[in-house]
């Protein structure tokens, strides 16, 4: 089964009185419209719409905290995107969320504040987007939930009513903005850190091997996806949204529907190209022998690992890390040991001379190895100026066929027990 976080639900606590008619936030009810104007009286869109075309050429898992930055609609983010941090430590009072919530007409319709607020305050500090599924549950297409909810969290409401507000703009519907890639029930895989897989002895590896600027550490993920655990792979599209002045508009079938390996590399032949590879995602705890066979899988095909990239607050998107993952080893390559830890590996690597030519390299993989040491050891190779390596390893292919007890776009799985959990994948 896919390696997944289980959210945890909390039980809430009363919650204020509803505003009175007239108030910002009253009146709301569920026969309103799913354009619903979510623009505050002194929002400045026309700052917001200017934006729009830097936005347009950022990388894509930059644009949406691009957008909070630049649009505010409702007002400052602040008291929302930081909901989850208790008053004591520095969060925002109880009040000013409630007054932000209603201020972006966040209530479609009066039952829903208190569904809201009862489990927000009791939610704050723990692991969880509860309340902000509850919400999606309750108003759906006010609140761009549909066909679920599986997205609902703080920042994806900012994007919502942002979009709402300048969806119409020009060049607002053309932006694309990747989501978090999780199933149907808002689990997802735990995937490796960049350059948090890259500390310690890593990182100082890393840092040895740079001659001159270090090359960007992740590019853009998908849209193929292939989702990998310890018997299975998923084929499906990742997730994103553009903005539309009914809310965003999201595309993707992740995490798709289970795959047999001897049907991987004509799936790829068709969907994928060399400038829009296979983003290959994989919990960081997994062996990355498993890896190491879906690459020999895919038949050549373009694939890269995939790696978290933190956005706004609580969200995380994939990207890959650039280099191309290969079955077949370079002849006269250097071979790079990864065993349970990448320490060996990543030391190997810094003995290799730097040269204007850079060599072919190999990655032999150890049944102990991780994924989290296999990107420690992609990250050093990238920065380096390698493009490909070839992974190598035991190969045993699991036969996981459609229409086993795998999951699939509505039963995206369970944990894995062994597997680290982490609230990385709970936006």
């Amino acid at each position: 089964m896919l390696t997944l976080l289980a959210l945890a639900a909390c039980k809430g606590h009363g919650s204020p009185p509803d505003p009175a008619p007239g108030a910002p936030g009253a009146g709301a009810s569920a026969g309103a419209s799913a354009a619903i104007d979510a623009a505050g009286p002194d929002a400045n869109l026309d700052t917001c719409r200017a934006a729009l075309a830097g936005i347009a050429v950022l990388p894509p898992t930059d644009r949406a905290q691009a957008l909070l930055d630049a649009c505010h609609p409702c007002g400052d983010w602040a008291p929302l995107i930081d909901w989850n941090t208790p008053l004591a430590q520095g969060g925002p009072p109880f009040a000013a969320i409630e007054q932000a919530l209603a201020v972006c007409a966040a209530y479609c319709e009066p039952s829903v504040k208190r569904l809201l607020l009862d489990t927000l305050d009791a939610a704050r500090g723990q692991p969880t987007r509860t309340p902000w599924r509850r919400l999606g549950e309750a108003c759906k297409a006010k609140v761009s939930a549909v066909p679920d909810a599986r997205f609902m969290s703080a920042p994806y409401f900012a994007l919502d009513r942002i979009a709402r507000a300048i969806g119409g703009a020009p060049g607002a519907g053309d932006l694309t903005i990747p989501l978090p890639a999780l199933g149907v029930t808002g689990l997802g895989v735990e995937l490796p850190s960049v350059p948090g897989a890259a500390t310690g002895v890593a990182n100082g590896a890393v840092n040895g091997a740079v001659n001159g600027a270090a090359p960007k550490l992740t590019h853009d993920a998908g849209p193929v996806a292939l989702t990998v655990d310890a018997i299975q792979i998923l084929l499906g599209a990742l997730p994103s949204a553009t903005l539309s002045a009914t809310g965003l508009a999201v595309t993707g079938d992740y995490p798709g529907a289970a795959l047999a390996p001897a049907a991987l590399a004509a799936e790829l032949a068709r969907r994928t190209t060399a400038d829009h590879p296979a983003a290959v995602l994989a919990p960081h705890a997994l062996h990355a022998t498993r890896v190491a066979e879906v690459v020999a899988a895919a038949g050549g095909h373009p694939v890269r690992l995939a790696v978290a990239v933190p956005g706004p607050r609580g969200w995380s998107a994939a990207g890959t890390l650039p280099i191309a993952l290969v079955a077949a080893p370079a002849p006269r390559g250097t071979t790079l040991q990864l065993g349970a830890v990448p320490d060996a590996a990543l030391a190997a690597l810094h003995a290799v001379p730097a040269t204007a030519r850079i060599p072919s390299f190999t990655i032999a993989i150890d049944p102990a190895a991780t994924v989290d040491g296999l990107t420690a050891v992609l990250a050093a190779l990238v920065v380096r100026g390698a493009t490909e390596v070839a992974l190598t390893a035991p190969v045993t292919l699991r036969t996981t066929a459609p229409g086993s007890a795998a999951p699939s776009a509505t039963t995206p799985g369970t944990t894995t027990p062994g597997h680290a959990k982490s609230p990385s994948t709970a936006p």
